[in-house]
């Protein structure tokens, strides 16, 4: 439990990495939380997301569980300065496919993660609520290991 609270959004094989046990160890203990109401499971774009049962709102489980896909999450930290960003920005230091970037953009925009903004250069993406993201990302800072998030995180923690 104590690793959920710390970590939510992660997904089975996320938290089976980080905590180094075999599958069944972590199934049934998994769902034991589930039903003592300690934990609970959310489908979020095809993938089962794990949080504490209480302190979350349906916008936070939806953007955490987006922070915890790797692809995404490159996005997302890509975005994190607030400034809207044209697909090929994205492309090239995301470094992924265009329809791979085109896929993961429409899942955010679908979600209401990200939104985009039309000027004279086209469509520009950028994080719809910034503020949300900075306050989840200090509250779970310890779980957000990758060097740029920290950076985000020491800059904002000014």
């Amino acid at each position: 439990m104590d690793y959920i609270k710390r970590n939510p959004g992660n997904h089975f094989r996320g938290i089976q990495r980080s905590l180094r046990v075999s599958t069944g160890v972590l199934q049934y203990h998994i769902n034991n939380l589930v039903k003592e109401n300690d934990v609970i499971l959310r489908e979020i774009n095809g993938t089962t997301c794990y949080f504490p049962a209480r302190g979350f709102g349906e916008q936070q489980f939806i953007v955490l569980s987006h922070l915890r896909n790797r692809i995404r999450n490159r996005i997302l930290r890509v975005l994190l300065d607030g400034k809207p960003r044209q697909p090929s920005e994205l492309k090239k230091e995301v470094s992924v496919s265009s329809p791979t970037l085109s896929y993961h953009l429409a899942l955010m925009i679908q979600d209401g993660v990200l939104e985009k903004v039309l000027d004279m250069k086209g469509s520009s993406y950028r994080i719809k609520d910034i503020e949300m993201f900075k306050g989840l990302i200090l509250e779970y800072k310890e779980s957000f290991a990758d060097k740029l998030i920290q950076d985000f995180i020491t800059l904002w923690s000014r």
